[in-house]
């Protein structure tokens, strides 16, 4: 699994995937890795053991726009000393070393023709109160769609945002 993420950011990098076929190959091996992962404990122990996804590096027209619309709508927090003025990581979940993830927002390339997208990104809340949520979202200017436990809105560049209880977004549902 490491080579081959390693594989799709060196596709990233050089131009051979976009940012949302980036995202989107690196999702679904997430999701057919979790998918996999009881069939898996019975089998013999092959690689690595994956805990989680790292980080989501996200090429846009104007960093900071992105990184100004995360910070405030998710709470997310920029890595001190991580902002070269065309990149920020914006951290959330569990602290740094115990699972955090991460999202790089940079000014980049984006191309415009991809044989796959991904979709959207949900990020899952916790003491989820549907009013309170939508409340939330529209005090930044958004209009969340939806349903109760499951709220979509549109980030500064139109992509998909998908906001999820943990109880009715499980990831791991059997």
């Amino acid at each position: 699994m490491e080579r081959f993420v390693a594989n799709l950011v060196k596709d990233f990098e050089t131009g051979k995937v976009d940012r949302r076929q980036f995202c989107e190959t690196l999702a679904l091996a997430a999701t057919v890795y979790a998918a996999g992962a009881s069939a898996a404990s019975a089998a013999p122990a092959r690689g690595f053991t994956m805990l989680g996804i790292n980080h989501i590096s996200y090429n846009c027209p104007d960093y900071a726009k992105a990184r100004d619309w995360y910070t405030s709508v998710f709470g997310m927090e920029s890595t001190p000393g991580k902002d070269s003025g065309t990149r920020a990581n914006l951290m959330f979940g569990p602290a740094p070393g115990k699972g955090g993830n991460f999202v790089v927002a940079r000014t980049g390339p984006t191309m415009s023709e991809a044989k796959a997208t991904v979709d959207h990104i949900c990020y899952t809340i916790p003491k989820w109160d549907e009013d309170k949520v939508r409340a939330a979202l529209k005090a930044n200017g958004l209009n969340p769609t939806g349903r109760d436990g499951s709220l979509h809105v549109y980030d500064p560049f139109d992509y998909d945002v998908q906001i999820g209880n943990s109880v009715q977004e499980k990831a791991f549902r059997r």
